[in-house]
């Protein structure tokens, strides 16, 4: 009964004691504690004889600790955001499609490219744990990146990985890492991404080969799962 009193707040989003009562057909003796028990965990505010559905409380529960910025766009705003960012559309070009303001879609695309970029950092540093590596270094701007090879697969690193049993790369190693970092490199070649590179890097070599859809629905999984 809770849960459907609560799915029924949701969609009145405001109303009165009478109002969930007559729509509900729930006597008040039974209606009030429930109320009482949503408003003691927040998804309810009663403010008067007026209750509110805690759109704020809500988003928290479904976005987890994502940043504050997924808590108070609708999920149809978020997904046409992240449907944005894997179609490589520009941020711009995003404020005229969707009427979003830069700052707003600067936040989310740099959340998503901190999300890319933890979640292979993870893999590296399992990888570097079992076999360490030395990087190889590559500066933009006066910005340093730490690029590892394993099993074929680039990483990148904002930091140098320090292990004294770290061997060097082998030529081919180094070779691999030089045509996949290039290749990745085209794409960031702008001023204004030397601020966090080795976010752009880490979110072009995640990219790189994968389809819209791929994209989509691996971020989705990264995100929510």
């Amino acid at each position: 009964m809770k849960d459907r009193i609560l799915r029924l707040c949701k969609r009145l989003d405001k109303f009165s004691l009478d109002e969930i009562e007559t729509i509900s057909e729930i006597e008040t003796e039974k209606l009030v504690p429930i109320l009482t028990e949503l408003k003691n965990e927040n998804k309810v505010i009663q403010k008067g004889n007026i209750y509110y559905y805690n759109k704020i409380c809500s988003a928290k529960r479904k976005f987890g600790n994502l940043p504050l910025c997924f808590q108070f766009h609708s999920k149809e705003e978020i997904d046409y955001i992240l449907k944005g960012f894997c179609c490589d559309i520009e941020v711009l070009k995003m404020i005229d499609l969707f009427r979003l303001t830069k700052h707003t879609l600067d936040k989310f695309y740099n959340c998503f490219r901190m999300i890319i970029y933890e979640r292979q950092l993870k893999e590296l540093l399992e990888h570097f744990e079992k076999t360490p590596k030395m990087p190889q270094e590559r500066v933009y701007m006066n910005t340093k990146v730490y690029l590892y090879l394993y099993n074929g697969k680039l990483y990148v690193s904002e930091k140098y990985l320090v292990s004294k049993d770290a061997r060097k790369h082998r030529e081919e190693e180094r070779l691999e890492i030089k045509n996949i970092y290039l290749r990745s490199y085209r794409k960031v070649l702008s001023k204004s991404f030397a601020y966090k590179f080795h976010l752009h890097l880490a979110e072009e070599i995640w990219k790189w080969g994968k389809e819209f859809n791929e994209r989509y629905i691996s971020l989705n999984k990264i995100m929510f799962s």
